[in-house]
């Protein structure tokens, strides 16, 4: 009896120990011992990686993992190391799984780049990943990647719809977000196109957003007020008070108490955070004010102790040095401000000023150096804080329009200073029986090769009214004028002499009180629908927070492009004449009509916000331009392919020459 019962108390102890399940390795903890920075990504610290020294991150990586978070949106600034947190995810899920996942980035040629300049070093250089890979033509390309253990690693771009159909992913990654344009096309937003592809796996997907936040209307920042909008605390290292860094100081409602614990349902207390301090560092000069009176001025900033001197000044008015950053960050913990959120989704705000990689005296300096130039403050918003850049109050004047025809190159109208890659126009429609009852607006788009990054150009070609819908269709090419002559655009190359004629392709009209009156403009669109589209611009609950919709209109035989027109003033107004943010050109004969029209629109503040006001209602060219900015982003899809095929062109022309040299 004795014998048996020791032999059934072994047979258990076996059976324990066979079916014992094992703990799970936590993610940061897996990534520690088998992920390495490959040298050739050019990163700071090439190497086995070691998320100790951003330990906040190792509790994103937490957050993401539990069962209920399916969404994530990670708003950010620039370079903190958000890419590499969604390919460490990637390498965890291969390496511990069977996944199939989607990698969707702002374009084909960036998503083809990062492929093969990341994702493959990466891949490469981890074991448990290296051992599954199947590295051959057919299942090792810059597009699709395939793993032994039943993983899938699919890399597209947001302007090539057909590359994200015809297959399921568990675990998408929405790379960088708010650099996806726009389009006009009649696809759902680029966002929700990759989310369709998980719906199959609705209990498991992981859909991850990282992206730098452009502006409030953007689509990261939008995404990451919806959700639960979780921000790090760290302790101060001498009050002890639990804090999160903020630049300036901030007062807010927040639904939990100072030792981070929930408050009651509907019970809120008022947060107040600290700020970077460098009020020390100004240059001060003994000056006298008045006879015998001297005073000390501040006149300037000592930038050499802005960079070395800057502290935080906590909440609670205590000095914290950046030295004693790294042991406050050990203590850090994850806070939800948004308790509506829905409970799947995660969205947490990083900036820089946690980074151990960001010495918080550079960022006060690009602060102070930014003060007065707006362009430089949005670009510390964006790309430092990790925040949106709301609107401020614009007024466009002739000045500004001149300083953007001397940052283009020289040209004439009708003239294109570059080799063109398409051509688009856009009309605006006025009341029948005015005397110019149409303006029009025509823009040359093409890449500049000179340049490493290839950015997309558009210059202003030719303008002016017109008296007819015939009219319209001569100067888009469409018809014949009465002398039998086609109206075409050439550039000439500098070089050779030799001429290269474009006619529009692509185009917009605005419909106004016109279609709702008359239907002319949906006749006309209708009648050049190859070329032409109807559009029309609309508030953002219009647009139900995009920022372009496609309606059917007509009896269903069109689509009314409707845009927020706000946004694309902005971007006219603000990004491109005053801050000179976008490629776009103008050139040096203008007449007084384009100064008037371009000048007449400006921000008014209404209702606590800013809107776009015309004072003597003749902006109909800025009007044109708007419509040219919603067409960017298809033009945008177009020339990416085009770079592309030139991309493949110039690898196959590198491979014959190597080949050759052997």
């Amino acid at each position: 009896m004795l014998n048996a019962l020791k032999a059934f108390r072994v047979i258990a102890v076996c059976a324990t120990l066979a079916f014992k399940i094992p703990p799970k390795m936590r993610i940061a903890d897996w990534l520690c011992k088998y992920v390495s920075i490959p040298q050739i990504t050019g990163a700071l610290m090439p190497g086995p990686l070691d998320t100790k020294l951003n330990p906040p991150f190792e509790g994103l990586f937490d957050l993401l993992a539990q069962r209920h978070v399916h969404y994530f949106t990670l708003a950010k600034s620039a370079r903190v190391g958000g890419t590499l947190f969604a390919i460490s995810y990637v390498l965890h899920q291969i390496g511990t799984g069977a996944h199939p996942i989607f990698w969707l980035d702002p374009s084909r040629s960036s998503a083809r780049a990062l492929a093969r300049r990341e994702l493959q070093p990466f891949l490469l250089e981890c074991p448990p990943v290296a051992e599954q890979a199947i590295v051959d033509r057919e299942h090792w390309t810059a597009a699709m990647m395939f793993f032994r253990g039943g993983s899938f690693l699919k890399v597209a771009g947001a302007g090539s719809p057909n590359e994200s159909a015809g297959f399921q992913a568990e675990i998408i990654v929405i790379n960088e977000g708010d650099k996806v344009h726009h389009t006009t096309k009649g696809e759902a937003p680029a966002h929700e196109l990759a989310i369709v592809r998980s719906k199959q796996f609705r209990h498991t997907r992981k859909i991850i957003e990282n992206s730098t936040p452009t502006d409030e209307f953007g689509p990261t920042w939008r995404r990451f007020l919806k959700g639960s909008q979780h921000y790090c605390y760290i302790p101060c290292p001498h009050c002890g008070l639990k804090q999160r860094l903020t630049f300036f100081p901030e007062e807010k409602e927040v639904p939990f108490d100072e030792e981070l614990n929930p408050l009651p349902p509907g019970q809120v207390r008022i947060e107040k955070t600290g700020k970077m301090f460098f009020d020390h560092c100004r240059v001060i000069e003994r000056r006298e004010v008045e006879p015998g009176k001297f005073e000390d001025v501040p006149t300037g900033w000592d930038y050499d102790r802005v960079l070395a001197e800057t502290y935080y000044e906590c909440a609670h008015g205590c000095r914290i040095e950046y030295h004693e950053l790294n042991k406050m960050l050990r203590r850090y913990k994850w806070v939800q401000h948004n308790r509506k959120a829905p409970r799947d989704h995660v969205s947490p705000h990083y900036w820089a000023a946690y980074s151990p990689f960001e010495h918080w005296g550079e960022i006060a300096k690009k602060y102070l150096l930014a003060i007065g130039d707006f362009g430089a403050m949005h670009d510390f918003y964006n790309n430092d804080l990790g925040l949106p850049f709301k609107a401020v109050a614009t007024e466009v004047d002739e000045s500004d329009i001149q300083r953007l025809v001397k940052a283009s190159p020289h040209y004439l109208l009708r003239t294109i200073p570059l080799e063109p890659e398409m051509m688009t126009m856009t009309t605006d429609v006025q009341q029948q029986g005015s005397a110019n009852p149409f303006w029009w607006l025509v823009f040359a788009w093409g890449v500049d090769w000179s340049k490493p990054d290839w950015p997309t150009w558009g210059a202003l070609v030719d303008y002016g009214p017109a008296v007819s819908w015939e009219q319209i269709e001569e100067i888009a090419g469409i018809r014949a004028d009465p002398k039998g002559h086609w109206n075409e655009y050439a550039w000439k190359n500098p070089i050779t002499g030799e001429l290269k004629k474009i006619r529009v392709e692509a185009g917009l009209v605005d419909s106004g009180d016109q279609a709702q009156s008359e239907a002319n403009v949906y006749e006309f669109c209708l009648s050049n629908s190859d070329i032409f589209s109807p559009s029309k611009g609309g508030s953002r609950a219009h647009l139900r927070g995009q920022l372009i919709r496609l309606t059917p209109v007509y009896d269903n035989k069109l689509q009314l492009i409707w845009y927020w027109s706000d946004v694309f003033c902005q971007t006219v107004y603000r990004r491109i004449i005053k801050d000179r943010k976008l490629c776009r050109y103008l050139p040096v004969d203008l007449n007084q009509d384009f100064f008037d029209q371009l000048t007449d629109e400006h921000t008014v503040m209404e209702n606590g916000r800013l809107i776009w006001k015309a004072r003597r209602k003749n902006n109909h060219l800025g009007d044109c331009w708007k419509l040219q900015e919603v067409l960017s982003g298809t033009v945008e899809e177009v020339l990416d392919e085009i770079r592309l095929r030139r991309k493949l062109a110039e690898e196959a022309a590198a491979e014959v020459a190597a080949a050759d040299k052997k």
